[in-house]
């Protein structure tokens, strides 16, 4: 029986005491770092088997990533905390990597993913792994290209490509905004749902 590593080796009283006795960058970077270690690893996953891609999980995983870190930083939930992440995050230069002019429509495919599966909106939305562009619509139907979706997501972690998203301090910039994300962030590891 496997446990679930990003909660293992401490009990959720520790966490919990040494989330509110710390100063917010504690829980901030106990966020990022649990994301990209445990998290992102089974979000890269989804892609790698040509043959057997897991297209909806890394959907849903990623949205699951940006609805978080939009609350916590930006206090923004559903569609405008999604669009935020991708705009603040995600978007490139090109305008076929500007994810968050299609936010509305992604964060409603995800809810039909998420919460309806049949939904006319299945008939707007297609993906092909092989189109140079991030995303494009042709006629009625968006398509996304997933691989570089991916990547856009994953380059806002990775430090090497400038790892945006630690450098949270940026958005977070006083001692007021940092606290405020430190409880947003501790209601939600408190909640039970």
């Amino acid at each position: 029986m496997a446990r679930n590593n990003t909660y293992f080796g401490e009990t959720k009283e520790a966490r919990l005491k040494r989330f509110r006795d710390n100063s917010p960058k504690e829980i901030i970077e106990d966020l990022l770092t649990s994301i990209q270690n445990y998290f992102n690893n089974e979000i890269k996953a989804t892609l790698k088997d040509p043959d057997n891609r897991q297209t909806l999980l890394m959907l849903l995983g990623i949205h699951s990533v940006a609805l978080t870190i939009s609350h916590g930083f930006f206090n923004k939930e559903g569609v405008k905390g999604y669009r935020k992440f991708l705009l603040t995050y995600m978007d490139g230069d090109s305008s076929d990597l500007k994810y968050s002019t299609i936010a509305k429509e992604l964060h409603a495919w995800r809810n039909v993913i998420a919460h309806r599966w049949l939904n006319i909106l299945g008939h707007e939305i297609g993906y092909d792994y092989e189109m140079s562009e991030g995303w494009k619509k042709v006629e009625n139907v968006i398509y996304i290209n997933p691989k570089i979706y991916l990547q856009q997501y994953l380059r806002s972690f990775n430090s090497k490509e400038g790892g945006i998203l630690y450098k949270y301090s940026n958005i977070l910039n006083t001692e007021a905004k940092l606290s405020a994300a430190k409880e947003r962030f501790l209601s939600k590891y408190k909640e039970q749902l």
